[in-house]
């Protein structure tokens, strides 16, 4: 597994796994990768910080400068297992029905509650711009074996 830090050409930032160099690549070139901001495909790897192995085998990425303070620094994969966890036991999966339903509760057409599903990219631009607030929960490593 690979983690990339990407960003689009709006300067929005993100990060995405993938399993292989190659997958990014071909990913990329057919517009299957998506800002969650503003849904651009336009995407390039951005630099990142090393990984440093400290004793015992344990990992700490290398904290690169950063402008904005204490909330930048990046969720561990514990945390994010956990969040992802919270976001599963308190919504409703509607599974590729997701940008339909989405719309739906922004518009006040279904009942209000939290909700998680399946998408593709071209539902999510259509979805920023009709300003329906929704996130992307990208897959953990154990996800994808």
């Amino acid at each position: 597994m690979i983690k990339y830090r990407l960003g689009c050409q709006a300067g929005h930032e993100f990060e995405s796994w993938f399993r292989a160099i190659d997958d990014y690549d071909a990913q990329t070139r057919s517009g299957m990768i998506a800002c969650p901001t503003c849904g651009s495909t336009n995407i390039s790897k951005l630099p990142m910080a090393p990984a440093v192995v400290t004793g015992r085998g344990k990992q700490r990425p290398v904290q690169a400068a950063r402008s904005g303070g204490e909330g930048d620094a990046a969720p561990t994969p514990g945390q994010l297992r956990a969040f992802k966890q919270s976001i599963i036991e308190n919504s409703e999966d509607v599974g590729r029905r997701f940008a339909d339903e989405a719309r739906k509760i922004h518009f006040g057409e279904a009942h209000e509650r939290n909700i998680r599903g399946i998408s593709t990219p071209e539902d999510a631009r259509r979805l920023i711009e009709d300003e329906v607030p929704f996130g992307i929960l990208p897959p953990l490593p154990e996800d994808l074996n």
